[in-house]
C-alpha cells in the first residue's frame, strides 16, 4: 500500500518525531491528509505526519460523497461492519491483522526506513482510525505486560494516541479480547475529540471513560463526524496532542533545517 507523509521537501536529514495518521473507513490518506492539514500547519514543524493506507477496499464512508467522489477508491481497516452500542469488544481475525500490520510497516518504512517504527511516537486516527487507535495502544500495553516492559525489545515506542470521532470499543489487533485489559488505556496520553452534533457521540465519551485518567485530555467542537474545521478548534486539538506528547515523556523540538 502506498502512503502520503507531510514534511519539508527534500530534506534528508529530517529526523522529526514521527505521527501515524489513520483514515476513516470508506476514505482514504489523501482525503485524511486533507482533513488534517491545520494539524499539519500547526505541528509540521515538530513532527513528521504519515498517512498510511487502509488495506480493504469498499464503499465510501460518511462524508465522501460527492465532495471526494475524485479520491475513489475507498478503504476500510478491518471488513467488519461495526455498530454503536452492540457489545464492549471488537476482535479481528489473525489474517486481517497481518493485513493492518502490513499497511502500517509499509507507510513507515517507505518514509523513515526499516527502523521506522522507533520514530513513530504517536498515532492519531480518525472514526473507524481512531478505534485502531485504541487497539494499537493496547496491544503495545499487553505486549509490555507480557515481557515485564522490556521497552528496548519491542516494535512499538508510541508515547501517546489521538482519537477523533472514535466510538467505543477499540478494534483489537486479536483475536480475543478482555475488556478488564482496557485498564491498561489508562497509562498512556491519549486524546479524544468529538463532534457536539456527532452521531457516535456517545461512543466517544465511552471511549473517553475507558482511556480516563491522569494523561487523559478530551474536547469536543461544533459540528457532526468530522474532525475540526476551524482554525480555533484546530488550535485546541493541536495543544491537546502536543500535552500528550509531553505527557508521555516528550519535549519541544525544531527539526533540523525548520524555524519559527
Amino acid at each position: 500500500m502506498a502512503s502520503t507523509a507531510s514534511g519539508p521537501a527534500n530534506d534528508e536529514d529530517d529526523s522529526r518525531p514521527i505521527i501515524l495518521c489513520l483514515h476513516g473507513g470508506g476514505s482514504t490518506a489523501t482525503v485524511f491528509k486533507i482533513q488534517c492539514r491545520r494539524l499539519i500547519w500547526t505541528l509540521g514543524s515538530q513532527f513528521k505526519f504519515v498517512f498510511a493506507i487502509a488495506p480493504h477496499e469498499g464503499d465510501p464512508g460518511h462524508g465522501m460523497l460527492p465532495v471526494f467522489e475524485s479520491c475513489a477508491p475507498f478503504y476500510r481497516w478491518v471488513t467488519r461492519k461495526w455498530k454503536l452500542g452492540e457489545g464492549d469488544t471488537e476482535s479481528t481475525p489473525s489474517d486481517e491483522i497481518d493485513l493492518v500490520d502490513e499497511s502500517l510497516d509499509a507507510a513507515v518504512r517507505r518514509e523513515a526506513g526499516d527502523a521506522g517504527w522507533q520514530r513513530v511516537v504517536g498515532v492519531i486516527g480518525f472514526s473507524q482510525g481512531a478505534r485502531l487507535v485504541g487497539g494499537l495502544l493496547l496491544r503495545q500495553k499487553l505486549w509490555e505486560r507480557e515481557h515485564r516492559g522490556a521497552v528496548e525489545a519491542r516494535k512499538w515506542n508510541l508515547k501517546f494516541g489521538v482519537m477523533v470521532g472514535g466510538p467505543y470499543p477499540p478494534i483489537a489487533l486479536s483475536e480475543t479480547v478482555d475488556p478488564a485489559d482496557y485498564a491498561l488505556l489508562k497509562e498512556v496520553p491519549t486524546v479524544h475529540a468529538w463532534g457536539i452534533d456527532d452521531h457516535v457521540k456517545s461512543g466517544c465519551e465511552q471511549m473517553r471513560a475507558a482511556c480516563e485518567g491522569d494523561v487523559c485530555f478530551d474536547m469536543d467542537f461544533k459540528g457532526g463526524h468530522h474532525m475540526p474545521l476551524t482554525d480555533v478548534e484546530a488550535k485546541d486539538l493541536c495543544d491537546l496532542i502536543l500535552a500528550a506528547w509531553y505527557a508521555g515523556g516528550g519535549s519541544y523540538g525544531v527539526a533540523q533545517g525548520q524555524k519559527y
